[in-house]
């Protein structure tokens, strides 16, 4: 539960001196000279009390597990909590630093100091692009969980006391649920729950049933403000996902959109959260999608950060909705079951590699406290999160473990090993897993399947510019002809996927910060395979299919068109490596090697040259964590230039040699000779 804000040691003490003055004035009747004292101590508890901090605990108590959203409303009375708790969090007055509206607004907007941390910059505190990303977010969430609980402990006293053992018994394993967007829903349904995207709920009160406004369908401002910005943002009185009318005063949520977006682009992500637990890395490559140097981060194929942008983007849309921008997505109820969902990823790659961690590296862009170019380090302050009474903040190291902070995932809980975690994962997001099985021949999204021995896995890359285009923006990549009404690319058929990059509505970091991100092809090119559009996965087939077929698009806010020879440092190439296939369910199949540009693909393609960055160089492949190596990893022929393989007399080692067969009798008479 929340911590009460008084500093530990000293309200006893006050309290003893006021009962002792309140004796002295009993005893001796000169009130006009002891009140005056009293009113002293008094003065100085009130001060004591506001100087206290707020002290981030979890959920106090046992250590249970945070269940993934259509798993806990299968139990009726800890979703019943759970909402109620929701509805109660909400309604609390917005100037009580407790209430939903603060905690939401420690993220973004309105940029106000929170527990008495004060600020310099006109940003949110979060460290976006930056190797604190996932460790800052772990006691944010549990500050809102410890909240929201202590809002569902009061539900559970206002049950009549006939009925109270029963809800105290729901409580008590209770924890926040996630939202696991990768996985594949159940059967007919979609990947966004009606949970969500419900306007009403029916509840059990201490009243009887009753139908309330969804505490997961929006937040309710009370009262929206200019704090929140300029148009349309200080007139919606609700958070809005993907708005009708983005231009509008009054206008709704198009979640039906949301939902069919997801579902074209749930497979690609899916594969995206796959691969970034099967491709060895480093914990900085995995948890930030900023890159370069400087940053920690050398380079990464992809990153948590980045598929994180992409679900944040996707829930907006362009049209502005509250969790496109990082300003104010934080009051949409759907960030919180996104973002455990994003501290669960970090807890399930933490037990698979427990020798790496938050390393050290720069600060990207500004924060509400930082400047972009300060070092950080797994010992540096989170702020504003204290972990006790007494200002102590927490650090990435308090953090390292979920249990502190009274929770678990499915996926860790006590026993949790890395190779059930593993299992666990190839269960989830594996090609062709029991979870995610469907018709075959559905074009897209098709499913994909287990690697086989000689395959390859292939990946789009990205390289851009954070803040290149002034806000948000999403690549769609795509396999064929794009339609001319670009209102239908998000759900086309023929879309392979989509990479957003998630931006700030105040324009206060204009750097050039250089991120990744990924489209990875190769489900989509099985699919091909599986409907005979390509002979098969092999490098030189593959190469001549995507170079005829492949193409991307830029959309940013307000839906508008960016043409991609007109995104700052746009670099899209296409690399792939060997694969071998799991020997058991509880591994992983094995990329060999990292994986080279094939750079003739893209070559000529507007966006579609070869990034390489400060310093960098395109001699040899990159080697993951090597001192001074490269990132560009493509293989130079002799003449210092790409090979091509769609030529495969191109290819470095390739060489053509004619023999000639000479045929003698017995007794070595020639009688003929053949040339081969």
């Amino acid at each position: 539960m929340v911590s009460t804000r008084q500093p530990r040691g000293l309200l006893p003490t006050i309290l003893t001196l006021i009962v002792l003055l309140q004796g002295v004035l009993a005893n001796h009747g000169h009130q006009h000279v002891h009140r005056s004292k009293l009113e002293q101590i008094q003065e100085r508890e009130n001060i004591l009390q506001k100087r206290a901090n707020i002290a981030i605990t979890g959920i106090k108590g046992s250590v249970y597990p945070r269940q993934e959203i259509r798993t806990l409303a299968k139990n009726a009375d800890q979703w019943n909590l759970y909402l109620l708790g929701m509805q109660a969090f909400q309604a609390v007055s917005q100037s009580d630093p407790l209430s939903y509206y603060q905690i939401a607004g420690i993220h973004g907007r309105p940029y106000v100091e929170w527990d008495g941390v004060p600020g310099i910059n006109q940003v949110g505190y979060c460290p976006h692009v930056s190797t604190l990303f996932w460790p800052w977010h772990r006691p944010y969430l549990a500050l809102f969980e410890q909240t929201w609980y202590s809002h569902v402990q009061n539900v559970v006293n206002s049950f009549p006391a006939s009925t109270r053992g029963r809800w105290t018994n729901a409580a008590a394993t209770l924890r926040m649920p996630y939202w696991d967007w990768a996985m594949a829903p159940p059967s007919g349904q979609s990947s966004v729950p009606t949970l969500i995207r419900d306007q009403t709920v029916t509840v059990t009160t201490p009243s009887g049933q009753q139908t309330i406004k969804n505490p997961l369908y929006s937040y309710t401002f009370h009262p929206v403000s200019n704090a929140l910005g300029g148009f349309p943002y200080n007139t919606w009185t609700t958070t809005l996902r993907r708005p009708v009318d983005g231009g509008s005063a009054s206008t709704r949520s198009n979640n039906n959109m949301f939902a069919s977006i997801m579902d074209q682009n749930r497979v690609s992500l899916r594969d995206r959260v796959y691969n970034l637990f099967v491709a060895p890395a480093q914990f900085v490559q995995v948890s930030t999608e900023a890159s370069g140097p400087g940053t920690g981060n050398p380079s990464s194929h992809d990153s948590f950060e980045s598929t994180h942008d992409s679900i944040h983007v996707i829930s907006g849309g362009e049209s502005g909705g509250h969790m496109y921008y990082v300003d104010f997505s934080a009051f949409d109820p759907v960030f919180w079951l996104h973002h455990t969902n994003v501290d669960r990823q970090m807890a399930m790659w933490q037990v698979l590699q427990p020798s790496t961690y938050v390393g050290t590296g720069q600060l990207t862009q500004n924060t509400f406290i930082w400047n972009a170019g300060q070092v950080k380090n797994a010992y540096t302050p989170l702020k504003p999160f204290h972990k006790d009474t007494a200002g102590n903040f927490f650090t990435s190291m308090d953090i390292k473990s979920t249990s502190v902070l009274g929770y678990v995932y499915p996926e860790t809980q006590s026993g949790a090993s890395a190779s059930s975690v593993r299992a666990a994962v190839n269960s989830l997001y594996g090609p062709g897993s029991s979870s995610s099985k469907r018709d075959v021949h559905i074009a897209l999204p098709y499913e994909g399947r287990p690697p086989r021995v000689g395959d390859h896995e292939y990946l789009l890359n990205i390289n851009c510019l954070k803040h290149g285009l002034g806000g948000p923006f999403t690549i769609y990549a795509f396999l064929g002809n794009v339609s001319s009404n670009d209102t239908t690319w998000a759900t086309a058929p023929n879309l392979i996927g989509s990479n957003g990059v998630l931006g700030a509505y105040s324009q206060t970091n204009t750097s050039d910060v250089p991120i990744e991100g990924c489209i990875p092809l190769t489900t989509v090119l099985q699919g091909k395979v599986a409907s005979g559009e390509l002979s098969g996965l092999d490098v030189y087939s593959v190469s001549s299919y995507l170079k005829k077929h492949l193409s991307w698009r830029v959309v940013k806010v307000g839906g508008v068109v960016v043409p991609p020879d007109q995104v700052p440092g746009l670099h899209m190439n296409v690399a792939t490596c060997p694969i071998v296939p799991a020997a058991s369910f509880d591994e992983f199949p094995t990329w060999v090697g990292y994986p080279k540009v094939l750079a003739n693909i893209t070559a000529g393609m507007p966006g579609g040259t070869p990034y390489i960055p400060t310093g960098g160089s395109p001699s040899s492949p990159y080697s993951p964590g090597g001192t001074g190596t490269p990132y560009y990893p493509y293989t130079p022929n002799n003449h210092g230039s790409p090979y091509n393989p769609s030529n495969p007399a191109d290819e470095p080692g390739y060489c053509e040699v004619e023999t000639t067969v000479e045929y003698v009798d017995i007794n070595g008479n020639f009688l003929y000779a053949e040339k081969n």
